[in-house]
């Protein structure tokens, strides 16, 4: 019995170390880069008067927030992950909207992408139906806070980043970009098909173009925007305290997908 809680224990550890260690790398990523909307930044312009309302619990203690900056999420998670707190998400912006958006079913798929050296297919798709945005969503990152999208909400072409869940609902009440999940999307080309695609042809393919493309399997990385300097302060603060943060700036999206040379 002895043995069998230690080893339970040893188990469990093993499994929370795991577990940090992922997020420090997802929270590394997502600090280095910013969703840009056209040509600025998310954090940088909105709607006057417009929030992001969330309700959500740490370590269940439930809490009710309503954002005016995208920044404030990214110091809230920044301050989890220091303290090793575990928080979940009930709401964001609309009653009933995050869950139409993310249900736990799509959910548990984007976590079960989430492993390395992966290539699976899109699992969601996202639009708007009164623009031409476009979100095609691989897995989740940090403990499900976050997603790898490809997506074509920045000037200058597609770009394959990972997005704040909240930075995507926070679209339609401050830049009144209303997504919604595509119900009929179901994709069977791995996400190298459309990043090399996409890098190809400036934009984003539908499966239904790419099975007549001639493509390589070669995938090059796509321009992706750099954070701001309020951001990358934030992260570099954190950094400063914390060297195994630290070794991982610099560390790139596609070293977490088995896409093509021109990936590596």
């Amino acid at each position: 019995m002895q043995d069998e809680q230690r080893q339970n224990s040893e188990h469990g550890s093993d499994h929370n170390f795991k577990r940090i260690e992922q997020a420090r790398i997802d929270l590394a990523l997502l600090f280095t880069t910013d969703l840009h909307v056209g040509s600025k930044r998310l954090h940088e312009m909105k709607r006057k008067g417009t929030t992001l309302n969330l309700q959500f619990d740490v370590d269940g203690d439930m809490r009710w927030r309503s954002y005016n900056s995208a920044l404030s999420w990214r110091i809230t998670m920044l301050l989890a992950l220091t303290e090793n707190r575990t928080v979940t998400i009930h709401e964001m912006d609309q009653p009933g909207r995050y869950r139409r958006m993310f249900p736990a079913t799509l959910l548990r798929r984007l976590q079960w992408h989430a492993r390395p050296k992966a290539d699976f297919p899109p699992v969601a798709r996202f639009y708007d139906p009164h623009g031409k945005a476009v979100l095609l969503v691989t897995r989740s990152r940090f403990c499900g806070h976050a997603v790898d999208a490809l997506h074509n909400l920045t000037e200058g072409g597609p770009v394959f980043q990972p997005l704040w869940i909240s930075d995507i609902m926070a679209l339609s009440p401050m830049l009144d970009i209303g997504l919604v999940r595509d119900d009929t999307f179901s994709a069977s080309m791995p996400i190298s098909t459309y990043l090399e695609a996409a890098g190809i042809h400036g934009q984003i393919v539908e499966e239904a173009e790419l099975l007549s493309m001639s493509l390589t399997g070669s995938v090059a990385p796509l321009p992706v925007p750099p954070s701001s300097r309020s951001v990358a302060a934030i992260f570099q603060q954190e950094c400063d305290h914390n060297p195994a943060l630290a070794k991982l700036q610099g560390r790139s999206i596609y070293e977490d997908y088995a896409v093509g040379a021109g990936g590596s």
